[in-house]
């Protein structure tokens, strides 16, 4: 398999890269073994060939793989089709692990990245460009970014799908990133297995076309997912980046950042967006808040 990984990426993350894919490669071919011996031969012979012709770029190379792909019936080419679409993500899953241990060693200062962070960026604004902290923070405190969402019935995962793959990508994070015992290892491998068999299991296509309210859910899964979690994190870092200019916090009545979106309101044409679909998106839409900041609520009781 080809090295995507970005040329900024240090050598301990190039491995960490290899490593994993390794990894869950292994995990899914014994996942595709117990359920469809003859296929995984077939693509092992096929991921082989790949290598062989990828290694030596000769057309006979080729050629046996052409071969070998044209003589598949088409029941078997679904399949194979369907275990390299699963190794591709999962390869996927490896690298942008690999690019946020990359981007932690960064903040930690145990390697230059082409990208600033937060911090940085307000250090040389002050030190490099002769910027006054002040103009930074009152800049700051009279600007908002309006980010709005809108939606792409062309995404062909399902979220069930995107789900297992996030909690795979979670698992290996935590693999790297937490002190464990062999016992904790062996369990967290388990749950890896349990997940990448889950995601084979699972319909990688939606059936029916999606309805405006469809759509509106998924896109409030990602504001459930990591939005709500992450722009508190970013808030808590341009605060800190401020401190270390000599600036006090943001104010509290002020918004970084504001969303809206398109969903089930976006009327260009669309016979199935009508006034009542858009009352149910914008339904749909406080009912998901609404239950966020309960469950946020609730953690705070029990701080007392």
């Amino acid at each position: 398999m080809v090295d995507a990984s970005p040329v900024f990426m240090p050598t301990s993350a190039k491995q960490l890269l290899r490593d994993d894919d390794s990894l869950l490669r292994q995990v899914f071919f014994n996942v595709l073994r117990h359920h469809h011996p003859n296929t995984a031969n077939k693509v092992d012979v096929i991921y082989a060939l790949s290598q062989a012709w990828c290694k030596s770029k000769d057309d006979a190379d080729f050629e046996l793989l052409e071969k070998y792909l044209y003589n598949l019936k088409p029941e078997e080419c679904i399949l194979v089709a369907s275990s390299f679409s699963h190794m591709l993500n999962l390869h996927n899953l490896t690298e942008e692990v690999a690019n946020t241990q990359t981007e932690r060693a960064g903040r930690m200062g145990e390697l230059t990245l082409p990208t600033r962070s937060t911090n940085m960026s307000l250090i040389k604004l002050t030190s490099n460009s002769n910027v006054k902290p002040e103009t930074v923070y009152e800049t700051l405190c009279n600007q908002t970014v309006a980010l709005v969402f809108t939606a792409h019935p062309t995404q062909a995962f399902r979220q069930s799908l995107l789900k297992k793959y996030a909690r795979v990508r979670g698992y290996l994070d935590e693999m790297h990133n937490k002190r464990m015992s062999p016992y904790e290892k062996i369990e967290l491998l388990e749950a890896i297995r349990a997940q990448v068999q889950a995601a084979w299991r699972t319909d990688e296509i939606r059936r029916q076309k999606p309805t405006p309210q469809d759509e509106m859910r998924h896109g409030l899964s990602y504001f459930q997912q990591t939005i709500m979690d992450m722009v508190p994190i970013f808030y808590r870092r341009v605060d800190t980046a401020l401190a270390n200019i000599g600036q006090p916090r943001m104010p509290l009545t002020h918004r970084l950042f504001e969303f809206g979106s398109w969903m089930g309101g976006d009327r260009d044409g669309n016979p199935n967006v009508t006034a009542g679909t858009t009352r149910d998106v914008v339904v749909l839409a406080r009912c998901g808040f609404m239950l966020y900041a309960v469950l946020v609520f609730n953690g705070f009781r029990f701080l007392c």
